[in-house]
């Protein structure tokens, strides 16, 4: 069919680089796209590139004790594996 181009549903999705100082200060927003924080710091794995963990200064309206991760004051440590993606905003899938 000309100009019909078939989809491999199946590949894995393309990753693309970023460069950590772009993101940082970026909003973190929660499966329900509610503000948690800002981005303060984030680490990598060096064997993989991927992230591993995200640094979070959470809002003043939220009590980072009640949140499911790490913290130290307001600061809150999300492991990389719940990055669902990084657009204008870092999205979380929890």
């Amino acid at each position: 069919m000309k100009g019909f181009q078939s989809t491999n549903w199946n590949k894995e999705p393309e990753r693309m680089a970023i460069f950590g100082r772009e993101i940082l200060g970026n909003a973190v927003v929660d499966r329900t796209g509610a503000v948690m924080g800002s981005l303060v710091d984030l680490s990598f794995d060096l064997n993989t590139g991927l992230i591993s963990e995200l640094f979070v200064e959470v809002d003043a309206s939220l009590d980072a004790s009640a949140l499911p991760f790490e913290h130290t004051g307001t600061t809150v440590k999300i492991p990389g594996t719940a990055v669902a993606r990084i657009a204008e905003n870092i999205h979380l899938n929890v």
